[in-house]
């Protein structure tokens, strides 16, 4: 199989190895003004990040980060986000949050260090949009239903996090935006139409959250060829994905099947370290897997996604996939076929940036 190589318009996102914690990084393909930049969802683990991000900017120039967003207050997902927002290179232009208000020590930090940074901060809710070149990053949650409650603390944290949809289009998304009431014959709009390659992001989102994301973003079946443009635009589902990041290291609340079924991934990837639970049953002592859990385990199974685990545990276990662990490096571009690979980096070591990679 020939290699893969990353181009300079595909939407690049790793998911690095930190064990049992998140941290992501997008390479965002260029805007309208040429400048290719990187959004930054979670850190929390600074120093491999940073180290991570300079040989990007090495590998593959990029101008600036336009966003780093925290997708709720959990030590494992910001602990690393206050030191990203001190050094130049990766100081974003807005900072996003999910407005939960949380006093630990973490957080109030990193509030502080977006106020004296003179970030933007943006209190995310879903249906909200922004617009990268070729990619609509679009959020899913929290919900404004969910963002009421949980602004008197209605609702756990672990519900209120940032989900994002990463959509990579065949053109300019604001492009596609103005041909929408184009006439159906004109290339033009045939051209907009082509396929874009989604991501979702599922942050620590559970049952209530996707509850929320089901309701508000529902599937709907074609039921004729011919369609005019105003039910066209209706008929979408915006949940199907080509790589799901599992919510909560794939917990057993983490994503439930229905939604699993809605979304058809080609693959799941887990940020986990593995951890085993045993406990009492009235036929003796059961011990199960935690991270990722046999529900979530069986939901993805089920619907034939492709299982990569950060710790390489799943793979290990069932003896599919890509051996060992590894920062997962997944390459999105509209209208071909995902591409991903795992770099072999270890929980506690640095990873190498690639150009180019075999697929699995």
């Amino acid at each position: 199989m020939p290699k893969v190589t990353i181009g300079p318009d595909d939407l690049v996102i790793h998911v690095m190895n930190v064990g049992f914690g998140d941290s992501i990084i997008i390479e965002l393909p260029p805007d309208n003004a040429g400048e290719r930049k990187l959004g930054i969802v979670d850190c929390c683990d600074a120093e491999k990040a940073l180290d991570y991000i300079k040989k990007l900017k090495q590998v593959r120039d990029f101008k600036r980060v336009a966003f780093v967003c925290a997708t709720h207050p959990h030590k494992d997902h910001i602990s690393g986000i206050r030191r990203l927002l001190d050094y130049d290179l990766t100081r974003p232009e807005e900072f996003w949050d999910s407005g939960f208000r949380h006093s630990s020590t973490d957080y109030c930090k990193l509030l502080r260090a977006v106020v004296a940074n003179k970030v933007k901060m943006v209190r995310v809710s879903s249906g909200m949009e922004w617009y990268f070149g070729r990619v609509r990053v679009t959020a899913l949650s929290p919900s404004v239903s969910l963002r009421n409650r949980y602004a008197t603390y209605g609702v756990d944290m672990n519900n209120a996090s940032v989900v994002l949809r990463l959509e990579h289009c065949a053109d300019d998304v604001v492009n596609i935006q103005s041909l929408r009431y184009t006439v159906l014959d004109d290339p033009d709009y045939v051209r907009s139409k082509q396929n874009p390659a989604v991501a979702i992001l599922g942050g620590d989102a559970e049952f209530d959250s996707w509850a929320c994301i089901s309701q508000e973003y529902p599937y709907q079946e074609k039921d004729s060829a011919e369609q005019s443009l105003l039910r066209e635009k209706k008929l979408v589902n915006l949940l199907a994905c080509g790589l799901l990041k599992v919510s909560h290291h794939g917990s057993m609340h983490s994503i439930p099947l229905a939604v699993c079924e809605q979304a058809e991934p080609t693959i799941a990837v887990i940020s986990t370290k593995q951890e085993l639970e045993t406990k009492k049953v009235p036929w003796g002592t059961l011990e199960r897997p935690m991270f990722p859990h046999p529900v979530t385990r069986q939901a993805l199974e089920e619907v034939k996604a492709r299982i990569i685990t950060t710790d390489g545990s799943y793979e290990k276990e069932t003896g599919m996939g890509l051996a060992g662990p590894g920062t997962i490096v997944v390459v999105l571009r509209s209208n071909e076929k995902l591409r991903y690979t795992r770099l072999g980096d270890k929980e506690d070591e640095k990873a190498e940036v690639i150009s180019e990679f075999d697929m699995p």
